[in-house]
């Protein structure tokens, strides 16, 4: 009798075993990929400000930069503007194609993007002086912001509060 009691706990042990092992392999295959592949998006790209595009109806930020807002002035310098108008520049009539970094508060992608040349988009808004690298998430762009601070390039000629500072001054 005994004998049969530790055959059906066996049984048991196996099959609880096996279900875990099921549970196991459908989580790797469900979940891992989506954390081990970036997502990737690419199309035309349609600019709302100097940080953001929308590809493909996504709302994307671009990641490690913070661009002077829509109506911010540096100076005498219409910095919002300028950093739109360029970046509407740098995409028109390009593929560009994005790799998410992050999710930001607001749901929209965070990432970095590129035109079909290899241009790092971010990094040219930081390198002209018209956004500047946004340390709170990453010090990815210091060289480039060094070095428009240094020729002083874009607001960089003028003088400015940090996109940042300007939000919690006008909101």
């Amino acid at each position: 009798m005994a004998a049969g009691l530790d055959s059906l706990r066996h049984k048991r042990n196996r099959k609880a075993a096996f279900q875990f092992s099921l549970c196991v392999a459908v989580c790797l295959v469900v979940c891992v990929p989506a954390s081990a592949q970036p997502l990737r998006i690419a199309g035309k790209a349609f600019v709302i400000d100097g940080d953001t595009v929308v590809i493909n109806r996504r709302h994307i930020r671009l990641f490690g930069i913070d661009a002077f807002e829509r109506d911010q002035t540096c100076g005498r310098f219409r910095c919002g503007a300028e950093a739109r108008r360029v970046l509407q520049a740098l995409t028109q009539d390009q593929i560009v194609s994005c790799e998410q970094q992050d999710i930001d508060p607001y749901g929209r992608m965070v990432a970095i993007c590129r035109t079909a040349a290899g241009l790092d988009i971010g990094g040219e808004m930081v390198r002209r002086g018209l956004a500047v690298d946004y340390r709170t998430f990453s010090d990815r762009y210091m060289g480039e912001e060094a070095d428009a601070r240094a020729h002083r390039r874009g607001a960089w000629a003028y003088g400015f509060h940090s996109p940042l500072q300007y939000r919690r001054e006008t909101r």
